[in-house]
């Protein structure tokens, strides 16, 4: 059963008691904006009783966090923009709890680069496999944002405090194998492997009690959750009011934009 045609942001497609989600906007790089967080959400929803989940990307990314064009169209005004980012950042945190409250097993397929926002959906899997090319990077300090997606969140609990910060800070890109090593992926696949590597873990753990993994998986992330996540939206809409971040949003709009064929 599947739902979602090739235009939708999200394509979620039941096979048994496995559902397979797709981050779809891959002319985007899967970038996070609203018609694909209320998919994801409605889908988890929908599927309430899948006692696995397979969530990915389509195309060459898993996602590129928020898209930058979309908040710039929002840009008019400072009121416009906060609002969007509000509602943005807001349906982000509804996700990754829905992921979390979710029973299902969660697997996240790490198909190419996990970067800003779009971590928390792989911070709130079970299992997570990278392919050899996927890399994370925040980005923050780079675009003037606030970190969102739980990299104050939740991350430090896993690396580190220092460790996490130091990250932010510099912006450094971690390749699959730095992830790996940090407890952050439990696995280097590639593209030829992938299917099997996934089909042998749904083996694994097939009969096992979907409740207690539930239960553990709410009591190891961090205490105060929805509040933390609640306080990176606050601090991500008093940075994005900024004159500097819209400069640095406009430039990155320039430079990633190409130029039309034949033009000057």
């Amino acid at each position: 059963m599947s739902q979602g045609g090739p235009d939708m942001p999200i394509l979620a497609e039941r096979k048994g008691e496995v559902l397979h989600l797709t981050l779809n906007r891959p002319r985007r790089g899967n970038s996070l904006v609203l018609p694909l967080l209320d998919g994801l959400i409605a889908a988890l929803d929908t599927h309430a009783d899948a006692s696995s989940i397979i969530l990915t990307g389509a195309g060459r990314a898993f996602s590129s966090g928020g898209d930058i064009g979309a908040f710039l169209d929002h840009a008019e005004d400072s009121d416009a923009l906060s609002d969007y980012a509000a509602r943005l950042v807001g349906r982000l945190n509804t996700a990754i709890l829905a992921l979390i409250d979710h029973p299902g097993f969660l697997i996240a397929h790490l198909n190419g680069p996990v970067t800003g926002g779009s971590l928390g959906l792989m911070l709130a899997a079970d299992h997570v496999l990278m392919d050899e090319n996927a890399f994370i990077q925040p980005y923050y300090a780079q675009m003037g944002f606030a970190p969102d997606g739980g990299w104050t969140a939740m991350l430090p609990r896993q690396i580190g405090e220092h460790t996490a910060r130091n990250w932010l800070i510099r912006d450094q890109r971690w390749s699959a194998r730095q992830a790996m090593s940090a407890g952050l992926a439990q696995a280097v696949t590639d593209r030829d492997s992938v299917a099997g590597m996934i089909a042998a873990i749904l083996n694994n753990t097939a009969g096992l009690d979907r409740s207690v993994m539930k239960t553990v998986r709410q009591l190891t992330v961090c205490e105060g959750l929805e509040a933390r996540l609640e306080a990176e939206r606050q601090a991500f809409l008093d940075q994005i009011r900024r004159p500097e971040t819209l400069r640095r949003m406009q430039d990155f709009i320039a430079a990633n934009t190409k130029p039309k064929r034949g033009a000057a």
